[in-house]
């Protein structure tokens, strides 16, 4: 396993192996107030330090996102109770899920559907689990 940056800043090492950060996620991480920030920020640094080349990082559906193939795969956000949410999919489209699965060990991940899972925790419960969700998105996007 890929061993996520723990801080918001990370060396030139550690960058070299980052996807490419979106300007996009940068505005809409500067807009949140500055807990919330710096919660979503570290999840964000773990997440493009595991994420395999070729993913894209953009905002969509109010929040960062992470494609493979044009196809939506992680999506971070907020919900209105201030919770941190992240979904876990196969994109937009509804995609056969037979014999489909995916093993969550962690038991934080809430299964909408066989492909459809979210996370959704205080910000302080996203970092005290944060290299257990990041593990979690690394499988994800190697498996889907």
């Amino acid at each position: 396993m890929v061993e996520a940056p723990s801080e918001r800043s990370v060396t030139m090492t550690e960058a070299s192996k980052l996807i490419a950060a979106s300007p996009e996620v940068d505005r809409y991480l500067d807009g949140l107030p500055p807990e919330l920030a710096g919660t979503l920020a570290r999840l964000r640094d773990g997440i493009r330090g595991v994420a395999p080349a070729g993913t894209v990082e953009n905002i969509k559906w109010n929040g960062p996102n992470y494609a493979l193939d044009g196809v939506d795969r992680v999506t971070v956000g907020t919900d209105p109770r201030g919770k941190v949410r992240i979904v876990m999919h196969r994109g937009v489209k509804i995609v056969d899920s037979e014999g489909f699965s995916f093993d969550d060990d962690t038991g934080l991940v809430r299964w909408a559907a066989a492909d459809r899972g979210v996370i959704a925790l205080d910000p302080a419960e996203i970092d005290a689990h944060r290299d257990e969700i990041v593990a979690l998105i690394e499988r994800w996007l190697r498996l889907v």
